[in-house]
């Protein structure tokens, strides 16, 4: 069975303690004996000297290491992306494209600038300020929140401007979400903690007056993500909010003191949290997992139209086919694991990963779907086709977050050549 953890992407520690609340694990179909050729390893143990796995038809086959060939989820290898091999082949020894590596940026898609990715950023988002865009990063290390500068001139300050856990809750049992979000003046990030509940809180950041920031209690937080007016936190909890349980709760910032409500429940008996982004045409991508179905990921959209009253008039909104049209379910893409969505322009770009047997993180492909306003009603939303961005014949390089910027697209690179941000550009 193929397992993966969602969020390890960005920091792996918060994963491995909500992976039974919040993380869907995927699961090959009945009869089929692998996805790649690290679940063959899991299942027949570690091939002879000299022999590897490959997965053909979802049957695993030994071949020779210097046979295996490159192609697709079946090349890879344990040593990671850096200076490891591909199925024999020295990552070292293989073309780079300068900004992208070995990833395949699709037709007519654009890469235009390449900046270097700040050491310790583990995730970016971008402020815009009339035709500017104002970059802060949350660094991985010392759990903090840098100002980057203004795109494409980047480069990590030394001085942080606000610790992600306050002093009283640092330890070893404490665990940062890892994402980063705006609602244009404000940024948000999370932290849990091990106990009941996973108690945990958001750092809500004023970036125009330092002074207003406060951190709140959200239970469970996973990931969030900016409106105008407020944040969409995807959790088990909010301060303020007599009734939790997994839901999208909304955080509306235009008022001091902030006010939260529940915003959104999802439509099955006993959900998880999930992912969450906004498209350009202010769609809502809200995302949860059923644990009546192994954890499996799904992914709606909700028109502004639809829960614009709802996060107005702070009440609660029950998601369903009929109001958020379910636009991604892991079952039908069981080649690879969510590890991140992000808007795209009119769409939602999504970031997919396959693990090795040591659940060490190697990039699948980046893929979007586009997403319509309108139709009979203003609350109509319709899906494109799953359509791939970046692809790999390797795992020499990954994309290590995304963020978007505007109508484009932040992809953070990692190979051989360092860490930096490309800007992805939608087909003119």
């Amino acid at each position: 069975m193929k397992t993966g953890t969602m969020g390890s992407g960005r920091f792996g520690r918060f994963a491995v303690v909500l992976g039974a609340l919040s993380l869907g694990l995927l699961a090959t179909g009945c009869g089929e004996e692998c996805v790649d050729q690290f679940d063959c390893v899991r299942e027949r143990g570690t091939p002879a000297e000299g022999k590897r796995y490959v997965c053909e038809a979802n049957r695993c086959v030994v071949r020779d290491l210097a046979d295996a060939g490159t192609g697709g989820t079946d090349a890879g290898s344990d040593a990671g992306t850096d200076a490891g091999t591909d199925a024999g082949v020295a990552c070292a020894d293989l073309p780079h494209d300068p900004k992208l590596g070995t990833l395949q940026l699709q037709t007519g898609y654009a890469a235009t600038e390449s900046v270097a990715l700040p050491d310790g950023i583990g995730a970016v988002t971008a402020v815009q300020g009339g035709s500017e865009f104002k970059l802060y990063g949350l660094h991985g290390a010392d759990n903090s929140l840098y100002n980057l500068g203004t795109w494409p001139t980047i480069a990590s300050s030394t001085t942080p401007l606000q610790a992600v856990i306050p002093e009283d809750d640092r330890g070893s049992s404490t665990f940062p979400g890892g994402y980063l979000t705006n609602d244009g003046t404000r940024l948000l990030t999370g932290y849990t903690m091990a106990g009941a509940g996973f108690p945990g809180k958001v750092l809500v950041y004023d970036s125009a007056t330092p002074g207003n920031t406060v951190y709140l209690s959200a239970p469970g937080n996973y990931t969030a993500v900016g409106v105008s007016g407020g944040f969409l936190i995807n959790g088990t909890g909010l301060e303020g909010v007599a009734e939790g349980g997994a839901a999208v709760y909304a955080l509306k910032t235009d008022a001091r003191p902030f006010s939260g409500f529940k915003l959104a429940t999802f439509p099955v008996a006993n959900p998880a949290s999930g992912y969450t982004a906004l498209a350009s045409n202010n769609v809502a991508v809200l995302g949860y997992s059923d644990t009546d179905q192994g954890y499996a990921n799904f992914l709606r959209a909700v028109a502004p139209a639809t829960y614009t009253p709802a996060f107005s008039g702070g009440t609660t909104l029950a998601l369903s086919d009929a109001n958020a049209p379910s636009i991604y379910a892991s079952s039908e893409h069981p080649e690879a694991s969510l590890a991140e969505i992000d808007g795209f322009g009119e769409g939602v770009a999504i970031r997919r990963s396959v693990y090795d047997s040591s659940f060490n993180e190697f990039t699948h492909d980046v893929s979007r779907i586009s997403l319509t306003v309108g139709g009979i009603t203003p609350g109509t939303v319709t899906a494109g086709d799953f359509s791939p961005v970046l692809t790999t014949s390797n795992r020499c390089t990954s994309v290590v977050l995304m963020a978007p910027m505007g109508a484009d697209l932040l992809v953070g690179v990692k190979d051989k050549n360092g860490r930096r941000i490309v800007r992805l550009q939608l087909p003119q």
